[in-house]
């Protein structure tokens, strides 16, 4: 038996209060007195918002984060899933290298960045690499539940007609592991934004990150606050993107679930 929905007019009310709701207790807030004079209201924030938009060197700046943050996050997408279906499909790898997976996606990645701006200097090329880092193990570890994940007679039906290794992996392999890999892909184009802008804040390669730290030496807490919520806005946009291409491609698995 299905579960009710709600209605996407409905949803987006409810959202919409949520986030005014939100608002209000937030100008509340500024006008008690209780937080530091420099966090900026509810209306400079917008004011602030409206004056980046309109601001060549942000949409410069955002220019030079999505392309580190895309282009590291699309080669650990790659990489990842490449390694997931070979550690996970292959029993004597999954089982050698468990410590070594469980360790890498525990080590915090920004702890490298000494050592990567001193082998490759402040640039976007670090910043690549960095990203890349740090989207690899979602992928790297969703795919590799992915491919383990396959059911005893799908598996005794491979063996027993002896079915080519090629067409085990387009039909068998790949679709059981289709869900698990994009919602590692999914999850990994988030952590890709919020790394980059963490990277050129720490690192002041050019992007969001280092114009949020000027404008907070500038003390323009409202651009500073504005810059935050356009890089919130595009980890949303792209995170929100993917679920709507997951949903359409990997339909079958939602049918089946139901």
């Amino acid at each position: 038996m299905k579960e009710s929905t709600i209605s996407p007019g409905l949803l987006t009310v409810q959202r919409v209060v949520a986030i005014g709701v939100l608002f209000g207790i937030w100008q509340l807030i500024i006008a008690s007195g209780t937080m530091p004079s420099m966090l900026p209201g509810v209306t400079q924030i917008f004011a602030g918002i409206g004056e980046t938009i309109v601001s060549p060197l942000f949409w410069e700046a955002l220019g030079k984060t999505l392309l580190a943050a895309l282009t590291g996050w699309v080669l650990a997408s790659v990489i990842g899933v490449i390694l997931g279906l070979t550690i996970g499909s292959v029993r004597f790898l999954d089982r050698s290298s468990n410590i070594l997976i469980d360790f890498g996606r525990s080590f915090p990645v920004l702890a490298l960045m000494p050592v990567v701006i001193m082998l490759l200097g402040s640039n976007s090329i670090m910043e690549i690499v960095v990203v890349g880092l740090s989207c690899l193990w979602p992928v790297l570890v969703q795919t590799i539940y992915g491919a383990r994940r396959q059911e005893s007679a799908v598996a005794d039906t491979v063996a027993v007609f002896r079915i080519p290794v090629m067409l085990r992996f387009r039909r068998v392999l790949l679709p059981s592991a289709m869900p698990f890999i994009a919602t590692g892909v999914r999850i990994s184009a988030s952590i890709a934004i919020l790394v980059a802008v963490g990277v050129e804040v720490i690192s002041q390669a050019p992007g969001i990150g280092r114009q949020i730290t000027l404008m907070q030496q500038a003390q323009r807490w409202d651009m500073a606050f504005a810059y935050l919520f356009f890089a919130g806005l595009v980890g949303w946009g792209i995170a929100a993107l993917l679920q709507l291409g997951e949903n359409r491609l990997l339909k079958w698995k939602r049918q089946n679930d139901d």
